[in-house]
């Protein structure tokens, strides 16, 4: 990769951060950048699944997800679909509990995700309380969702 194109993926990861979360100062959007690893999954493919320990924080790039939640039926439902600019698994981090749903991309095509590992999240959280509270919120409605689901 050329430093052209590197200047080019940085500035998609700093739009793609400040869309997702748009409570992170330029500064801080600057230092968290370095922090994500980007991830390329197949179409279909899973990427979480619900029950495991949390351990990692996503935003998509590209490519849409689909969120799947496995009820106290014992039946899976697909309960949402996520597109660029959006981030999944931070109830299994703000919670410490297992993961609440899985998710896979999208089957028509493949996604390309941001990925942060426990740690980073939690410090980023820390060094933004309103970040932190922006994704409560967010992670407050999708559990509400997912209690209607049921």
């Amino acid at each position: 990769m050329n430093s052209d194109e590197r200047a080019s993926e940085k500035k998609s990861t700093s739009d793609q951060l400040a869309q997702a979360l748009p409570h992170l100062t330029p500064e801080l959007i600057a230092e968290v950048s370095t922090k994500f690893v980007r991830k390329v999954f197949e179409p279909g493919e899973m990427i979480i699944k619900q029950g495991e320990i949390a351990d990692s924080f996503f935003i998509i790039m590209s490519g849409s997800v689909e969120i799947w939640h496995e009820g106290l039926s014992g039946r899976s439902e697909l309960v949402d679909t996520q597109n660029p600019g959006n981030y999944f698994g931070e109830t299994g981090l703000l919670t410490n509990r297992p993961r609440t749903a899985t998710v896979k991309a999208h089957k028509d095509g493949e996604v390309v995700v941001l990925v942060m590992g426990s740690r980073e999240f939690k410090a980023m959280m820390e060094e933004s309380k309103a970040t932190e509270m922006h994704i409560a919120q967010e992670m407050l409605q999708r559990l509400i969702s997912l209690a209607d689901a049921q």
